[in-house]
């Protein structure tokens, strides 16, 4: 007896499905442990601090966003740059402040750097540096632990 060619075909296809059914068992399996976990990340981001634990120096932490402000302000007098904007995002143990300065570049680069390197804590993130006409201007978020 000969096989016809459709024969062949479902015999093959028997044959594959047979030799890839515990690969995609497995994968699978692996997808499903995947989308619980993300569940339960998403849940855990989205539940309130319950315990909140400062891992700050005494005396690095900053009250209100009103006080990272004026440390923005400060050193942007003392260096001669320009604060075109500092207002606070929404948050509940961190202080962030959008910013956008602009001035010559080395009084900027030493706002940036005084920010950074003095007392209290305050960390730049999500900056950008561009140059404009007579400097640079900086745009980006002063973050810093609230008392």
């Amino acid at each position: 007896m000969k096989l016809s060619p459709l024969g062949w075909g479902i015999a093959a296809g028997l044959a594959a499905m047979a030799l890839l059914a515990p690969i995609a068992g497995n994968a699978l399996g692996d997808i499903s442990a995947a989308r619980s976990e993300r569940t339960k990340l998403a849940a855990a981001v989205a539940a309130p601090e319950t315990n909140r634990t400062v891992m700050v120096v005494q005396g690095q932490a900053l009250p209100e966003p009103a006080a990272l402000a004026l440390r923005i302000r400060e050193l942007a007098r003392n260096g001669g740059v320009l604060v075109e904007e500092a207002s606070p995002p929404s948050g509940t143990s961190l202080i962030a402040i959008r910013f956008r300065i602009s001035g010559p570049e080395k009084a900027v680069i030493a706002l940036a750097d005084a920010l950074e390197r003095e007392t209290p804590l305050v960390r730049l993130r999500g900056w950008k540096l561009v140059a404009i006409e007579g400097g640079v201007r900086l745009t980006g978020e002063a973050v810093a632990v609230r008392k």
